[in-house]
């Protein structure tokens, strides 16, 4: 097993990801991946998200195991909150379609993928049965299920929260349609029953969720139809990554929503009654702190959506927070780790910026496609043995910027800036930027 090496001329930038390919591997127990340091059992979400950040491509044997291990019933099993229980209250289980996927990417198992293809069908229908509401799926934000990410007034009241529907939780579920349709495609079933649902909810979103005012999502609508007036930094970056919000939507977002010093919080602004009466840490956990795994996110979108100056903050922002612990950390209050050391989505967090944003790395059924974002600053940048299915990639960028003038495999020119997966084996790939 190969261990990828990122070299990029920022000591910084080097080392974190090296921490982050360490801490991935460290977070290996058995034959599926755990949580953290102060979570050392397998999570749903957590595995989920972290497979689809990066730590599948490192792992994908352990993806696929841990993907299998969460399904239960035939359902992707829903995690369960101290503050506000488990199903219907919280919904966001449907997030184990979302690392199926990732694992299916990096590894092109059919027979995976037709497995979990099974599981999601299962699992959209029971929610469509039992949570689904006027369009807008009923439940607790993703990962948010503590008192300290709501208004006092759901303090241990799961009911309470179950009847709102959050922008991240809907969110995942357009993305669990369509994936549902690429697999059916890929399996050669009919797409289309899951292409209709997935518009649908894009639409509900939009319609019901976009607050054009503020030029932004809102965190959650309440079970008496108003919007909160905070934004949810995972729901919001979800919406721009995955194609709910358009291209002007997008860009207002990018100027409105304002990350702190430190990367983007997972809500914001604070909930004050929180931090005045509450000092306890627990009260802090969800309220306006810095969670890598969504700053992974949101600087993953802005270099999709070609958001230069915010990829570069959010790129330089968890670098720096990185280098304050011997690993990445659950979350960070003021600039401080918090909670958990040796998280897996913090670090996978790290991975995503760079595989995705500064070496642009776009996953197709046929190829790997490359839309680099290189920062200013940034000279020659390497990323060595990097895995993919059967390959192993060398990859050198030269030169800043997001537009390619040069790009080669192996000293062969390839214009459509892609690797063809059907090749084994290592290859160099050389990208010259301007």
């Amino acid at each position: 097993m190969v261990t990828p090496a990122l070299a990029s001329g920022q000591r910084v930038h080097d080392a974190a990801y090296a921490k982050a390919v360490r801490d991935v591997a460290n977070n290996v127990v058995g034959d599926v991946f755990v949580a953290g340091e102060s979570w050392p059992t397998l999570w749903v979400r957590d595995a989920a998200y972290a497979i689809d950040l990066g730590a599948g491509l490192l792992r994908p044997d352990i993806a696929r195991a841990s993907t299998r291990a969460v399904a239960a019933a035939g359902r992707w099993e829903q995690d369960r909150a101290a503050h506000f229980g488990r199903w219907p209250n919280l919904t966001d289980a449907i997030v184990g379609t979302i690392g199926a996927w990732a694992c299916y990417e990096a590894t092109g198992d059919r027979d995976f993928l037709a497995w979990s293809h099974e599981v999601t069908r299962a699992s959209l229908a029971r929610a469509e049965q039992e949570v689904f509401d006027g369009g807008l799926f009923r439940g607790c934000a993703s990962f948010m299920e503590s008192n300290s990410g709501y208004p006092p007034r759901y303090a241990f009241r799961g009911r309470a929260v179950g009847a709102t529907k959050a922008l991240s939780t809907n969110v995942l579920h357009h993305r669990a349609y369509t994936i549902a349709a690429h697999a059916a495609r890929v399996l050669g079933e009919d797409p289309g029953p899951f292409a209709t649902r997935a518009a649908a909810v894009k639409d509900a979103i939009n319609d019901r969720l976009w607050v054009p005012e503020r030029g932004r999502y809102a965190y959650y609508e309440d079970a008496a139809g108003g919007v909160s007036d905070r934004w949810e930094g995972l729901g919001t970056a979800l919406a721009l990554l995955w194609g709910v919000a358009d291209d002007a939507q997008a860009a207002t977002v990018f100027s409105t929503v304002r990350p702190t010093e430190h990367g983007l919080p997972c809500l914001w602004p604070k909930y004050p009654l929180w931090t005045r009466w509450l000092v306890r840490d627990e009260y802090h956990y969800h309220n306006g702190t810095v969670w890598p795994f969504v700053q992974g996110y949101w600087g993953w979108a802005a270099a999709v959506r070609g958001a230069v100056d915010v990829f570069t903050a959010e790129l330089d922002a968890l670098a720096g927070l990185a280098s304050r612990a011997p690993t990445f950390h659950e979350f960070y209050r003021a600039g401080r780790p918090d909670g958990s050391a040796r998280q897996l989505w913090s670090a996978a967090g790290y991975l995503a910026l760079v595989h995705h944003g500064l070496f642009g790395l776009r996953f197709a059924a046929d190829r790997i496609g490359f839309a680099p974002t290189v920062p200013e600053g940034f000279g020659e940048v390497r990323l060595s043995n990097l895995p993919y299915r059967d390959l192993t990639l060398d990859v050198t960028i030269t030169g800043t910027g997001t537009r390619i003038t040069t790009f080669a495999v192996d000293d062969e020119t390839r214009a459509d800036h892609t690797v063809p997966v059907t090749l084994t084996g290592r290859h160099r790939v050389d990208i010259t930027m301007a």
